[in-house]
């Protein structure tokens, strides 16, 4: 069988590589002799442009540093990982004959997971992560989102959205805000969609990731760890900082924070996932750091501050993480918001917190994603 999967792989996000890895690794579970690869896509969202306050030249010089080390090591793990076309495909500008020629070269196409559906249309014409119907191969979406789906299609594109996603062969959506998305605004039976756990989900052991030991060494005789991951624009960064560090906590963070005890900041995203086994705490704005720190067992604060971050409904795909696990109340927006007196109530009573639910929540959601590999290998073969 030939796979094709379309989703990030690209830059030096922890998040978006391990949840391509994990969509690989849950199909080659399923399908252990097939030929995966991926499709070497221009990133749709690198045109967004984020302004960034003024910077120290000691911050810009380390910034810059870690980053590029970064990418050295995790340009080693893509081509050890990741089978990628020598062709790039620009989503949303394409030649429909050519592209229903080269994929109909695969035996399946996977999109997903991440948010690769934030985007549905560009000048009138549909992306490739909404395929169309004429492209004769069996199709699936394996927990992707579109979060936080703050956008409306009308008229006839809507129409043939709605045609192409009845076309697909399996619908598996990450969260809310892309189920309503597929059935409120395009129209899509929700008989046809299922809510399918994020892809890291699959993976068996959690544990199996390495930090390498000159970090373990430097984390060896801290007793309280606290992952604390913020980019520059997070404008309470140095107070929150503060605060943690006057309960005890040791900061860590895995890129540069002039204000983190130790940076951790060289790792690709193997290393990456083997940092949360020795926090006590995981504060970040980012959603897989919400993930893997849940995996690993450990309480997570969440802090979405960021505008673009939402939903209409003021919804986050962290948030809605949280509110699975039962812990909406570790979820702070903090956009407009400067007090940070409720995160400090949440790390206080964290003494008594019962980690066991987080546990149970990991079984839960982990069997659900076995289940649901089955469910899609069951559809494939039919």
């Amino acid at each position: 069988m030939k796979i094709a999967i379309l989703t990030f792989t690209k830059g030096i996000n922890p998040g978006t590589f391990m949840q391509a890895y994990s969509v690989q690794y849950a199909l080659k579970e399923i399908f252990p002799d097939a030929n995966i690869t991926f499709l070497d896509i221009i990133d749709f969202k690198k045109n967004a442009i984020t302004k960034l306050p003024d910077r120290s030249i000691k911050t810009l010089f380390f910034q810059k540093l870690y980053a590029f080390i970064r990418l050295i090591n995790y340009r080693k793990s893509y081509k050890k990982i990741f089978n990628l076309t020598n062709e790039k495909y620009d989503l949303f500008n394409y030649d429909q004959n050519r592209i229903k020629e080269q994929l109909e070269k695969f035996d399946l196409l996977v999109i997903g997971s991440d948010t690769i559906l934030e985007q549905m249309c560009l000048n009138g014409k549909i992306g490739l992560n909404y395929p169309s119907y004429k492209i004769n191969l069996k199709k699936i979406y394996f927990s992707a989102s579109a979060s936080p789906a703050n956008f409306t299609i009308t008229g006839s594109l809507k129409e043939e959205v709605k045609l192409n996603l009845e076309d697909f062969t399996f619908i598996g959506l990450r969260d809310e805000l892309t189920m309503r998305l597929f059935t409120e605004r395009i129209g899509l039976n929700p008989v046809l969609i299922l809510k399918q756990p994020d892809p890291t989900f699959c993976l068996k052991n959690i544990n199996e990731f390495v930090l390498p030991k000159r970090y373990v060494n430097k984390l060896r005789d801290k007793k309280k760890i606290a992952l604390y991951n913020f980019n520059i624009n997070f404008p309470y960064r140095k107070e929150l900082a503060t605060l943690l560090k006057d309960k005890g906590y040791t900061l860590i963070s895995t890129f540069y924070n002039p204000y983190v005890d130790i940076p951790i900041a060289t790792v690709d995203a193997f290393g990456w996932a083997g940092v949360f086994k020795y926090c006590d705490i995981v504060i970040t704005e980012r959603f897989h750091d919400t993930i893997f720190g849940l995996r690993n067992g450990k309480p997570v604060i969440a802090i979405d501050w960021d505008q673009e971050r939402f939903s209409e409904t003021k919804d986050s795909k962290t948030l809605k993480l949280l509110e699975d696990y039962d812990l909406k109340e570790f979820h702070f927006n903090l956009y407009n918001n400067s007090d940070l007196n409720p995160i400090a109530q949440v790390i206080d009573s964290l003494d008594s917190f019962d980690k066991q639910r987080i546990l149970d929540k990991n079984e839960f959601l982990c069997n659900k994603a076995q289940s649901l590999l089955m469910h899609i290998k069951e559809k494939i073969i039919l």
